[in-house]
């Protein structure tokens, strides 16, 4: 084995030392012809020829991804670490790895693509879903995916503003403080079993006019089998007249099954089935520097009646590197008792690189006394990682 290394190095210095004296046979033969000075090549000489300079980071960045890529198997995902402090909880301080996503797609053929998301702090596959797309006008997706409901709800924990889901987007959109989570213990994080089409129609030179979204789902949430013969359905519809601003709205009919708990005043002693409707009014303005959105919610839940109202409006000081937002989020969780509760948000979010960023929020939440809860004061920091 030594000799074997033994005879590999020499073969490389070998040919270092002949491309060497072929180059400055070549440097030579220029200098002769007039083509160099002399200074020219001894300096040519000196320095190893630059092909195209130093890639940056970035090109680095799209090589790894170029090499680890194909139209059939792209990766990609992200991490969220996040430190939060609140001042009545028992330990105030508190940091942890919030989620790491990974995530794997691809097209199988030039009309079907697939999708597939899993987190590894909690290990659980999020969505997996196939999707025929013959235009722009009708896809068609099935598998386990998010629901079409509320502007929010289609974002991505990368792209949203705060560092959390709005308080009343979470607690009526199938996240934590749904119902849905009373039926399978899980946070569903907007997302069900079923099948959608959607698309955009009546494009202008601009921008498309109207998108639609349409689907059936089995209202359990993620991972979590059919418990009933009922199926639930979900549509929304999304005008925009102008560019950048869109306004529309949508509902979602269905059940889920469960034990209804104290606020809902119940004396249940075993799970049944509930009605599980919502309704939702949705509008939001997008600039190069400004973003501000606002989203009403309707809710019954088993006879339970629900709202929630959010707004917010960011600004970018320095176009895709730092913004700042506030945002007002109100919550009645039952509209009988008045359980109301108001949270105010300030933020800043500064991107590092790309997508990747820091994110600073405070928040104040307001609480009514039929609530049971006492006003607190929050901060939470957090760190974006996406490749």
């Amino acid at each position: 084995m030594k000799r074997f290394l033994f005879m590999l190095s020499l073969c490389v210095a070998c040919g270092l030392i002949y491309a060497q004296d072929s180059n400055n046979e070549l440097l030579k033969k220029l200098v002769e012809k007039n083509v160099l000075t002399q200074s020219e090549a001894d300096s040519l000489r000196q320095k190893p020829v630059q092909k195209e300079g130093n890639p940056s980071f970035s090109q680095a960045v799209d090589k790894v991804r170029e090499a680890f890529n194909t139209p059939y198997m792209r990766f990609g995902g992200y991490g969220l670490f996040m430190y939060k402090y609140n001042d009545l909880a028992e330990t105030k301080h508190s940091l942890d790895a919030r989620v790491i996503f990974l995530s794997m797609r691809g097209e199988i053929t030039k009309n079907f693509k697939y999708f597939i998301l899993a987190e590894f702090v909690k290990p659980m596959p999020y969505e997996f879903w196939g999707e025929w797309s013959p235009a722009n006008e009708f896809n068609l997706r099935l598998g386990q995916m998010k629901t079409p409901l509320s502007l929010e709800n289609q974002m991505s924990l990368t792209d949203i503003e705060a560092v959390l889901n709005t308080r009343s987007v979470s607690s009526l959109i199938g996240m934590t403080g749904d119902v849905q989570q009373e039926q399978n213990g899980k946070n569903n994080s907007g997302r069900d079993v079923g099948i959608m089409a959607y698309g955009n129609l009546f494009k202008t030179q601009t921008h498309d006019l109207l998108e639609y979204r349409i689907g059936v789902y089995q209202g359990t949430g993620i991972n979590t089998s059919e418990n009933n013969n009922s199926k639930d359905f979900a549509a929304n519809i999304m005008l925009q007249p102008v560019k950048g601003f869109r306004i529309g709205g949508g509902a979602y009919f269905g059940e889920a099954k469960y034990l209804r708990p104290a606020y809902m005043n119940s004396d249940d002693t075993e799970e049944s089935n509930h009605v599980r409707n919502r309704w939702i009014v949705s509008s939001d303005y997008r600039s190069e520097r400004l973003y501000a959105r606002a989203e009403w919610i309707k809710a019954n839940d088993g006879g339970i009646s629900k709202e929630g109202l959010h707004g917010i409006g960011l600004y970018y000081f320095i176009p895709k590197k730092l913004n700042g937002f506030a945002k007002v989020d109100y919550l009645n969780q039952n509209k009988d008792k008045n359980n109301e509760l108001i949270e105010y948000t300030l933020g800043v979010n500064y991107h590092f690189y790309g997508p990747c960023r820091f994110q600073l929020n405070y928040v104040y939440s307001d609480y009514s006394k039929s609530w049971g809860e006492r006003n607190s004061n929050t901060v939470l920091g957090q760190m974006q990682i996406v490749f």
